[in-house]
């Protein structure tokens, strides 16, 4: 098999920021251009990730297409949407663009980017797909389990939480593949010369602990979750918590703001997008991810951790992976709010150990998530794929041949 074209489609294109599984097909880009492919980038919508794609050198197209919005705001729904995804596909806009651009190999990420496979599957075009969803256990799932298991020829999954809920299926399960994400590992000078800056110009001092929280903003990233176990807080002084992300739930946004009128002496920021989380993360000293739903394999926390800072969350999916209690972060159960209000208020008691859950955090990161390790991984994937269908393309030869 010769793969000269790689098409990568993705699910999203934010004018304002990067999410998590655009990072990691931005990552997927760069690695396919250093084995000299041509990386073609296609998107439903222009945005920051197309923009970061061009800035590298790829080929980029905007090409509007449906997603599998029921996969999250209506999972009963699952099944009829599918369907309807099946006959869009048929002769649109994106199975036209990819017809014209005929790549040898397709590569998609989100679990509700389903267009890609439907039609990979159509033109016979090898696929893999990253997913980047834990699969909720319920009914109406396994049309999409199979879906993703056979018309995948490689699934790509970030943790062992995203690799068993795909089990579920009775479908065969040998074509997924665990890839944990990359991240770069900054220098300690530069987070220190860029904590002193942010700090200063946001007016914290030494003795100020600062609580961030990142992330999309409705019910299952539990921004209310921190603002209630920061109300609990009561009187400890010098503690600021900063939140910061897009509004996906405008009414819970006002929830948490309203809800934020309660604290006492605490200071709360709700930033809006950042585009960079580097240009904040240095100034904080605690992340907190109080994940409601089950957390499939969050950049945000792979961040915080080669940033050297302590991490409190729930045991939610992969978080349990990727976070070893009172190791490198503090876990709880999901729900207990008073439970994060406690180990918080360890932490601003203790700032020592966070010193020490960050610095042993960083290691971790540095030792396994560190980009080299996502790009060596990657690398060694793609070829012992190409390996292993050459050999079967010869067998079939050879049993073609015999007859």
């Amino acid at each position: 098999m010769t793969i000269k074209k790689v098409l990568l489609v993705s699910h999203d294109s934010n004018p304002e920021m990067v999410t998590g599984s655009e990072k990691v097909l931005l990552m997927v880009a760069f690695v396919l251009q250093k084995l000299q492919l041509e990386v073609m980038w296609f998107s439903p919508q222009p945005g920051l990730s197309t923009q970061r794609a061009i800035e590298m050198g790829v080929k980029a197209k905007v090409i509007p297409f449906p997603l599998l919005w029921s996969f999250i705001h209506a999972p009963n729904s699952l099944p009829d949407e599918l369907n309807l995804l099946q006959q869009d596909a048929e002769g649109g806009q994106l199975e036209q663009a990819i017809a014209c651009y005929s790549p040898d190999l397709i590569v998609a990420n989100s679990v509700i980017n389903v267009m890609p496979a439907l039609i990979a599957r159509k033109r016979e075009i090898p696929l893999w797909w990253y997913i980047h969803e834990v699969m909720p256990n319920q009914d109406g799932m396994h049309p999409l389990l199979t879906l993703i298991l056979s018309h995948s020829s490689q699934i790509l999954v970030p943790s062992r939480a995203v690799k068993d809920s795909l089990s579920q299926s009775a479908g065969r399960t040998d074509s997924i593949v665990l890839l944990p994400y990359g991240v770069e590992i900054p220098p300690y000078k530069s987070i220190a010369k860029k904590r002193k800056i942010t700090r200063s110009q946001n007016g914290w001092t030494d003795n100020r602990i600062v609580i961030g929280w990142f992330g999309s903003v409705y019910p299952g990233k539990g921004l209310l979750e921190v603002v209630r176990a920061a109300v609990l807080f009561k009187h400890i002084p010098n503690v600021t918590v900063v939140a910061a992300g897009n509004i996906v739930d405008p009414g819970y946004f006002t929830l948490c703001m309203e809800e934020s009128k309660q604290l006492a002496s605490v200071e709360f920021q709700y930033r809006g997008i950042v585009p960079a989380i580097e240009d904040i993360l240095p100034a904080v000293d605690v992340v907190v991810v109080p994940s409601l739903v089950e957390e499939a394999f969050p950049n945000v926390v792979l961040e915080a951790m080669a940033f050297g800072k302590a991490i409190v969350a729930y045991q939610s999916g992969s978080l349990k992976e990727m976070i070893i209690h009172q190791k490198t972060g503090l876990l709880t159960d999901k729900g207990d709010i008073q439970s994060v209000s406690a180990l918080l208020t360890s932490l601003i008691q203790d700032p020592e150990k966070i010193r020490r859950l960050g610095s042993h955090g960083r290691k971790r990161a540095a030792r396994i998530y560190a980009f080299k390790r996502f790009e060596s991984r990657l690398q060694r994937t793609f070829l012992q794929w190409i390996a292993l269908n050459q050999q079967e393309r010869s067998g079939n030869n050879n049993e073609n041949s015999i007859r």
